[in-house]
């Protein structure tokens, strides 16, 4: 959320906005009833503002979250930053010379509104005595075969573990990855198997491998913040999955 406002739909407000631009600026599209070289201009500090934006979502990402890997944020951040240097390629030195204070006074307030919006939604969360979720797990419904087995069974065997909550959706994601059968010898840790409530602590468990974010591995005692796929996690558990073991 962005002060209560749902982050996915600022993104594509902001898309659409470009999009517009964009389409308006065609010789003989006057979509936008305003002078091609404002609308220059307005691509520029749009396209700048949404760059920033994704930035700073990845500073999140990988800082304030330990390292969460999302796929879309990703995707988003290289479209965002390609979308801004196509339209830097429409501006000469000089013009971008002229509006560099304005550039650098858009990439501010971008920074200061994002670090405003973190730290009122973090402190909302963190204060909030009206939380209170019942330990329900959702159902793992995915079928697993013999390469997601034997990939649980390896794990297990050199001692790697997931930890997790069950309120999760990338934790839920990691399981459906594997299939309901394989989870069976996965060796998954639940943080939170009284629910999630103000007094409730996260498990001891979860606490003596100071567990920051979900879902977590640990394998070969090397710490794998976020949800990853099945190669990377043979890769690092030294599994072939080409050569799957019963």
């Amino acid at each position: 959320m962005f002060f209560g406002f749902p982050l996915p739909l600022a993104g594509m407000l902001m898309y659409g906005v470009v999009a517009l631009l964009a389409w308006s600026m065609r010789e003989n599209h006057s979509t936008i009833p305003i002078e091609q070289g404002s609308k220059r201009w307005l691509l520029l500090g749009s396209t700048t503002a949404m760059a920033t934006a994704s930035a700073y979502l990845m500073y999140i990402l990988q800082v304030k979250l330990g390292g969460a890997f999302c796929a879309y944020c990703v995707a988003s951040a290289l479209l965002s930053f390609s979308l801004l240097l196509l339209t830097l390629r429409v501006f000469t030195t000089e013009d971008l010379q002229k509006v560099a204070g304005l550039q650098l006074a858009t990439v501010a307030t971008v920074v200061i509104m994002f670090s405003a919006a973190f730290e009122n939604s973090t402190s909302a969360l963190a204060g909030s005595a009206d939380i209170n979720l019942l330990p329900v797990e959702p159902e793992v419904t995915t079928v697993s075969n013999s390469v997601q087995i034997s990939l649980a069974k390896h794990l297990s065997a050199i001692g790697a573990k997931m930890y997790g909550a069950f309120w999760c959706s990338h934790c839920h994601e990691q399981k459906e990855m594997f299939g309901r059968e394989a989870m069976k010898f996965l060796g998954y840790v639940e943080c939170y198997p009284d629910g999630y409530q103000k007094g409730i602590k996260i498990a001891k468990a979860c606490e003596a491998q100071n567990i920051q974010g979900f879902p977590t591995w640990i394998i070969n005692d090397e710490v794998i913040s976020g949800e990853q796929d099945l190669q990377e996690l043979a890769r690092i558990s030294g599994f072939d999955l080409s050569k799957p073991s019963n």
